[in-house]
């Protein structure tokens, strides 16, 4: 009894936390959009070729932060503070080299980059700017991204989401502020709402920092213990990493076909998948703090090699992860009339949106068995070249040729063709399933790396 009251309160002090931030960032999100909105079609248009653009240094930092994320575990598991303080000096390093070339390249060309997305003159003369103040925030956010993935693994997520709720109540009341021009501040409009998530990311950047050093958290080393890495665990990390990177990548490209093919198969059909959006984040958030939770305590328990330990917690997390997702799954479609009604839009789109809403609901509990099977336990054990694989094929071999073949050569409704889509989710939570259970991806990770640099 004692044990599941231990894993239950550990599950609880991680998942909780990281949840409450992922509904923290999709309020700041909805926030945004709805303060910008206000500004006309070209601050929309502008923004959300930005928020693509930022995209493409959200994939990288988000693979390197779970390199980060899987070795710290470990290493925490194993009592080695030491090797989690050069696993995070290691992800600073590979972290600042790329944020920071991104960073300068966007800055020095802002109109280059929006005119590959879009041929709108007018978009481009006014969302430069905006891109342009956007772009010096991409190393504070390459900061924030790699000290929370420490803080996370080694069992201390509150301090990412205190600082979370500070950076985005902020961002909300700059918004208010520098957009409109409240309190005798200029009307900056986007050019204000850019300057507001600027200071925001800088000042979550110093908290979070100031935060490690002033309460002595992991990653609370000088320089010399944080920068000097052993050979042997820049290769294992990297030999980690950019399978995590690939599948990334795979899976932007995924959700941008996904999405292409859902927008040219009608303005209604497309309006009907993008109000379905913001609910599908909700829920996705909501239950993301299993997968983290997942990765965190079954890395460590692999990096104390107590192997039969890692296993049990895998099992349970996939039984937890089912059962609630079932529950909100049934939540879910039986609102789904009342939350499309909220919408004004016409008819025909309310009834695709409805169906949308409880395919996504029938489909939820498999998504977050796959979020926690494969984001969470198969990575814990650095198993990201599998994880790659599954989600490569799964996606490129069946869900990009349905969704092809559905909406463009047999003309099926846009709730069929999102029915059909899911189906890699299916395929995936098997092959994944029985890898859990064939225990190749239990390795501990650091044992080898300690032992060869001493």
């Amino acid at each position: 009894m004692s044990e599941n009251k231990e894993f239950y309160k550990s599950v609880y002090k991680i998942a909780v936390p990281v949840t409450l931030q992922s509904l923290l960032m999709a309020l700041l999100n909805l926030t945004d959009q709805l303060m910008v909105g206000q500004l006309g079609d070209v601050a929309i248009a502008s923004v959300g070729i930005s928020t693509k653009i930022y995209g493409i240094i959200a994939v990288v930092l988000a693979g390197l932060s779970t390199g980060v994320s899987i070795y710290a575990a470990q290493f925490w598991g194993n009592k080695d503070s030491k090797s989690v303080s050069q696993v995070l000096g290691l992800g600073l390093i590979a972290g600042f080299t790329f944020s920071f070339l991104f960073s300068a390249a966007v800055f020095l060309d802002s109109p280059l980059f929006l005119s590959l997305f879009t041929t709108d003159v007018n978009v481009i003369d006014e969302g430069y700017i905006f891109l342009q103040v956007m772009s010096i925030g991409f190393v504070p956010v390459m900061l924030t991204m790699m000290y929370s993935a420490i803080l996370r693994s080694t069992g201390h997520a509150k301090w990412p989401m205190y600082v979370s709720l500070i950076s985005v109540g902020l961002n909300i009341i700059l918004n208010y502020v520098l957009i409109y021009g409240h309190f005798g501040a200029p009307a900056l409009g986007l050019k204000g709402a850019a300057i507001a998530t600027l200071i925001s990311r800088i000042l979550e950047c110093l908290l979070i920092i100031g935060a490690v050093y002033r309460y002595r958290l992991p990653g609370a080393v000088g320089l010399k213990n944080l920068f000097i890495i052993p050979k042997p665990l820049i290769r294992k990390f990297f030999g980690t990493t950019y399978p995590l990177l690939l599948t990334e990548l795979i899976w932007v490209l995924g959700e941008t076909v996904y999405a292409i093919i859902y927008s040219r198969m009608g303005s209604t059909e497309m309006t009907a998948m993008t109000i379905t959006f913001p609910l599908q984040g909700l829920c996705i958030g909501l239950l993301s703090g299993l997968a983290s939770a997942a990765g965190v305590m079954v890395g460590n328990r692999l990096g104390a090699d107590e192997t039969e330990l890692a296993l049990d917690h895998a099992k349970r997390f996939i039984r937890l992860g089912i059962i609630i997702s079932l529950i909100v799954g049934v939540i879910i479609a039986a609102g789904s009339k009342l939350y499309v009604s909220a919408f004004n839009i016409s008819e025909d789109a309310k009834q695709m949106s409805m169906y949308i809403v409880i395919v996504f609901a029938g489909f939820l509990w498999v998504k977050v068995s796959n979020m926690i099977i494969a984001g969470g336990i198969l990575n814990s054990g650095g198993d990201s070249k599998f994880v790659f694989t599954l989600e490569s094929t799964t996606t490129w071999l069946i869900g990009v040729p349905s969704g092809l073949l559905l909406s463009y050569v047999w003309n099926q409704p846009v709730y069929l063709v999102y029915l059909v889509i899911s189906l890699e989710e299916v395929v995936r939570f098997g092959f994944g399933y029985t890898r859990i259970y064939s225990r190749k991806w239990i390795r501990n990770l650091v044992h080898d790396v300690v032992e060869k640099a001493m």
